[in-house]
């Protein structure tokens, strides 16, 4: 799953879950069930690469065992895609990518902001002025990269 926050990637990697009976693996649910305080930013950031590279070697088992596996890792850039990608394939994995439209920023931020509204706990609660002028580093696939992958890439908007 690739895209900003607010983009849709955990409700579509949910409802593959389910359509596909996969395995899911969303970074920030294991970030807040180790987290000891929801407010403490650095430790979330610190817990990100340990979590995100734990899972990853998780689901490369899985991969090699014939499962299914959704990442939610968000995948900002296409180094970070195509590294996930060749070491998938170098298990014997089916690939896709799913590019969620990060294009709308003020849409993302509207669903953002409902999204806060629900959550059960602060870890996750974001306020736009914080985050924003970050996602410019978010790169889009491209037609070329999204070829790339078994039976073209999917973005949705």
């Amino acid at each position: 799953m690739s895209g900003l926050p607010g983009s849709g990637k955990t409700t579509f990697a949910k409802r593959l879950e389910r359509e596909r009976n996969a395995i899911r693996m969303c970074p920030d649910e294991w970030i807040e069930a180790v987290l000891a305080r929801p407010d403490d930013e650095a430790e979330k950031s610190r817990l990100r690469d340990v979590i995100e590279n734990l899972q990853w070697d998780l689901a490369k088992g899985y991969l090699a065992k014939g499962f299914t596996v959704i990442l939610e890792n968000g995948f900002w850039s296409e180094e970070e895609r195509t590294q996930y990608a060749m070491e998938a394939v170098e298990v014997g994995a089916k690939i896709e990518l799913w590019a969620m439209d990060s294009t709308d920023l003020d849409e993302l931020w509207r669903r953002i902001e409902a999204r806060n509204l629900t959550l059960d706990s602060p870890t996750w609660v974001m306020v736009r002025v914080d985050h924003e002028h970050r996602w410019g580093g978010y790169e889009a696939p491209t037609p070329e990269e999204i070829a790339f992958y078994d039976d073209g890439g999917f973005v949705l908007s």
